[in-house]
């Protein structure tokens, strides 16, 4: 009797430990995986559809619609580029999430060539991390302290309660107030 239960315990702990090391192997699995996906999507950004481009469909077609126009005309009315990126938490890991936004910057160039006057607003709803990424023509007029207020008070309001189109037309709105104060 006794040698039994010693083998039904010695199966039991092997076919337990044979499946942990299954499911850690499959854990491994997906890490390298969504790592080779995010390393891709990094050197093979898509070039962007307009002024917004929400990845992680946080913006309806019509808040899209009126983003464009606002960022549109207030483009038209001072050069100032101002890109809204919207990142899915497949995209990016949140460790990376502010060099990515600078990435997509740069690589998109956001702004005038001649005058680096772009603003890009990354958004990750899934990271809960919001970037503002100032051009360097942006950064004597707005500084990294006042770009925080603008993340503080009037984005991160609206997106603790689920109004991101409103907290980015708010921050869209405060960004513009500064520059053309100055």
């Amino acid at each position: 009797m006794k040698i039994h239960i010693i083998i039904l315990s010695l199966l039991i702990f092997n076919f337990s430990y044979a499946q942990e090391i299954k499911t850690i192997e499959n854990d491994s699995l997906i890490k390298i995986s969504l790592e080779k996906s995010r390393t891709i999507f990094w050197n093979n950004l898509p070039k962007p559809i307009n002024w917004t481009n929400d990845y992680e469909g946080i913006f309806s077609e019509a808040d899209e619609k009126e983003l464009n126009e606002l960022i549109s005309n207030f483009e038209k009315e001072t050069t100032v580029e101002i890109a809204i990126v919207t990142i899915d938490t497949l995209k990016v890991s949140q460790d990376k999430f502010e060099d990515f936004s600078l990435h997509i910057a740069k690589t998109w160039g956001v702004g005038k060539a001649n005058k680096d006057n772009g603003i890009l607003i990354a958004i990750s709803k899934g990271h809960r991390r919001i970037r503002i990424q100032n051009g360097d023509g942006i950064v004597p007029i707005i500084s990294n302290e006042e770009t925080q207020k603008i993340i503080d008070n009037k984005i991160i309001p609206n997106f603790k309660n689920e109004n991101y189109f409103e907290g980015t037309v708010e921050g869209i709105f405060a960004i513009m107030e500064l520059l053309k104060k100055n």
